[in-house]
């Protein structure tokens, strides 16, 4: 028996570690990414009846992540798009204060990943958005989030959600 436990253990991770990982494909054949932990896609229909497709963590309020394409001028840098999108729009959110923006290794040279806080419906909210220039003129953006306790314990998995992204020829 003492030389069962060596083997089924090793076993047993490997099936909860394949288990936290599972692949999502955008309904619309857009791109690919690796979900994890409770992370699990809701699909729904707008008010203009479009299809959408968020992925959420137990629920909207707690984790949420949104992916965004975006079409933008040959040259613009996800740095520089990021920049922008701060000053015409996220810094106008209640309660917004500036995190750090830094690189982010991955597929995607140049890619950046910006951090933030907000306040929403009177709940202090993080924010971590991931963004990838896929081609010349079209950037992705990651938009986490959520409860600052489950984005910031979340993190290294955030990362890794991320770098599992991937462009759908």
């Amino acid at each position: 028996m003492k030389r069962a436990i060596p083997i089924i253990l090793p076993a047993l991770l490997v099936l909860q570690q394949t288990a936290e990982e599972r692949p999502f494909q955008d309904p619309d054949g857009r791109y690919a990414l690796v979900l994890r932990d409770r992370w699990e896609p809701v699909t729904y229909q707008d008010g203009a009846g479009n299809t959408v497709t968020d992925i959420v963590y137990g629920s909207s309020e707690e984790g949420l992540l949104r992916v965004r394409q975006f079409k933008v001028e040959p040259g613009t840098s996800p740095r520089t798009f990021a920049e922008r999108e701060e000053e015409v729009s996220l810094r106008f959110r209640p309660g917004y204060l500036r995190g750090t923006m830094e690189s982010f290794g991955g597929v995607y040279p140049e890619s950046v990943v910006f951090n933030f806080e907000f306040t929403r419906r009177g709940q202090k909210k993080v924010a971590r958005y991931y963004y990838f220039k896929t081609d010349e003129t079209t950037i992705y953006v990651l938009q986490f989030e959520g409860r600052p306790e489950v984005i910031r314990s979340t993190r290294n998995r955030l990362d890794l959600i991320a770098r599992s992204f991937r462009v759908r020829s």
